[in-house]
């Protein structure tokens, strides 16, 4: 039978009538891969495949009588449109129950759960089988009933690795394999599992397309004392690349053969890995004969803290994406050309392809009109494509991926002229970007005491946003980087000099228009007081602000200073390299308010 003809429906009754034959009473599809990927390769979106869903974060529960998703707040709109045959649950919404809590509501004792362990996290399958096992519910790992399904499932992609230059990485691999082997020796670990792409990334200075708008490879990798392998795709590698890996003391093995070599690690193997960040069966296969050591990859903090070499590269490419962005702005405004959501994406990539060192898009641009502009995520289709025209509002939330860095930009204009209640909230959110723009701290400030400075100024009117304020970029990596972000969640990890972070407060109003300003800004050293060391943010992006968005009169001294200054600032970095009807066009929109 080939599913890929049947609707959502059919695909429901093939699914059911498996879960039956296998004494299941529900089964849990999370959007995952086996590294913990955000963003999927094709070959891994099986939530997309079996609900419509596109969207990044989301997960199914199927139970015989019963097919209902679960997503955030960024989604909850495009979900709403793109659901076929499931329930949406608006996780965070108030009175929805997360899925665990429905599901234990809806299941009895001794029903099982399948949930295939070779994509969910050791970390969330533990936490999950623990919560059902209260109930006296069982949660199977070791069933996969969706594969067997999928008959025409994408193949796993293929695309060519390559080497990022240490004049761009600021360290070669071996100065980063010597610092994980000593923090591994702090653990006394024998062995160190890495299944996060992001993370084999930056620990072996590779880059790939395996996954859309993301560089890395589908890979893993085992880190001894005396040896290093790396699982991949032999296509992948090429002759040249082989023998520079090998030459540094890396041996190449095939991407499925990691399944069988950590099931014949040494009986009395130490092995350091992060529940998070491997998969179930990882965990499991390991933990038979070997000692798990839990704690964080060392990659993880390593990999946030920028080094010096790439907080220069960083600033460089600050002004080249700027440069890029601002021509796309002039054109959006100026240019008499028909234009689209989608058109207009492609207008800004070719802008981005005249700047030095640049790869490709470091996620599918935000292109919104209208009431698509209260959707966070919103991605264009065909059957969406709004045409641009006067009198709505326009935001645009891209990025792109460089040799010398990765950016993420989001400005929201006027196509028009603005309504009151626009300008108000789009000067509403501006306050909460300054907030956060000028905010000092302490050296032991976390993400979510800065996200709450963003928020005050709309908690006030009684306005909030449902995403976090800004998330960590990775340097010609991944977009979305952990470990530390602004956000409500209480993530407890220390904001440190060297760590880029986007800050992005927004407001949305659905079925009318969201707006959402952001910037990447530097983690820096501000001063040492009687208090303690301090700590402050380096802008790292460069675009103007909608003066016609602006309501003077809703801001205080400090944050008409910031914002003229910040002009200011943005006009002297870009003016430079901007054509003259370019500049003279920036010039007018950096005036002093």
């Amino acid at each position: 039978m080939n599913t890929e003809q049947l609707n959502t429906q059919d695909k429901l009754r093939v699914l059911r009538r498996k879960m039956d034959a296998a004494g299941v009473s529900a089964v849990l599809i999370p959007n995952a891969d086996p590294h913990q990927s955000e963003y999927l390769a094709g070959h891994w979106q099986a939530l997309k495949w079996l609900t419509g869903f596109s969207g990044s974060a989301g997960t199914a529960v199927v139970t015989q009588k019963e097919a209902g998703m679960w997503t955030d707040f960024r989604y909850w709109i495009q979900a709403a449109t793109q659901l076929n045959g499931f329930q949406l649950f608006r996780q965070g919404d108030s009175g929805v129950l997360p899925f665990d809590l429905w599901l234990a509501d809806t299941l009895s004792a001794n029903d099982c759960i399948a949930l295939d362990g070779k994509i969910v996290s050791a970390a969330q399958a533990g936490s999950l089988k623990k919560k059902f096992s209260q109930k006296g519910i069982v949660v199977d790992t070791a069933m996969d009933l969706i594969s067997d399904l999928w008959l025409d499932r994408p193949s796993m992609p293929r695309t060519p690795a390559f080497e990022l230059d240490a004049v761009y990485a600021g360290q070669t691999r071996k100065e980063k394999f010597s610092r994980i082997r000593k923090k591994m020796a702090d653990y006394n670990a024998d062995c160190h599992v890495l299944a996060a792409l992001d993370d084999i990334a930056w620990t072996f200075n590779l880059r790939g397309e395996d996954i859309h708008t993301n560089p890395v490879n589908l890979s893993f990798a085992l880190i001894f004392m005396d040896k290093i392998s790396l699982f991949i795709d032999p296509v992948k590698v090429s002759t040249a690349l082989g023998t520079t890996l090998g030459a540094d003391g890396i041996e190449l093995f095939d991407y499925n053969a990691f399944y069988d070599v950590i099931q014949n690690l040494g009986k009395d193997t130490s092995v350091l890995l992060d529940p998070e960040r491997v998969s179930d069966f990882i965990y499991q296969v390991i933990n038979k004969r070997s000692n798990i050591i839990e704690a964080s990859n060392p990659s993880v903090l390593f990999k946030c803290i920028k080094n010096e070499v790439e907080i220069s590269h960083i600033r460089d490419t600050a002004v080249k994406d700027g440069r890029a962005v601002v021509n796309f702005l002039h054109w959006l405004c100026t240019s008499d050309a028909p234009k689209t959501e989608i058109c207009a994406a492609e207008q800004l990539l070719n802008f981005r392809k005249e700047q030095d060192a640049f790869i490709h898009p470091s996620f599918d641009s935000i292109m919104a009109f209208k009431e698509h502009s209260a959707i966070c995520h919103y991605s264009a289709q065909p059957e969406t494509d709004l045409p641009l025209s006067p009198g709505a509002m326009f935001l645009t939330d891209s990025g792109g991926n460089y040799l010398t860095g990765t950016t993420d930009i989001t400005r929201t204009l006027h196509l028009g002229a603005p309504t009151s209640q626009e300008i108000r909230d789009y000067t509403l959110v501006l306050k909460a970007h300054i907030a956060v723009a000028t905010a000092r701290f302490p050296a032991t400030a976390r993400g979510y005491q800065i996200d709450a400075m963003a928020r005050r100024h709309l908690w006030q009117q009684g306005l909030d946003f449902g995403h976090g304020t800004g998330h960590g970029v990775g340097f010609f990596l991944c977009v979305h980087e952990g470990p530390a972000r602004l956000s409500s969640f209480p993530v407890d990890i220390a904001l440190g000099p060297g760590m880029l972070l986007t800050n992005e407060p927004g407001l949305y109003r659905e079925g009318q228009y969201g707006i959402r300003l952001e910037n990447m800004v530097l983690v820096i050293k501000d001063r040492d007081t009687q208090f303690g060391s301090f700590l402050k943010f380096e802008n790292m992006t460069f675009c103007h602000f909608e003066r016609n968005l602006v309501d003077k009169t809703m801001l205080n001294t400090e944050e008409l200073n910031w914002i003229n200054a910040y002009h200011r600032m943005v006009y002297e970095r870009l003016a430079p390299g901007l054509d003259t009807p370019v500049r003279q066009w920036l010039g007018h929109k950096t005036q002093p308010l």
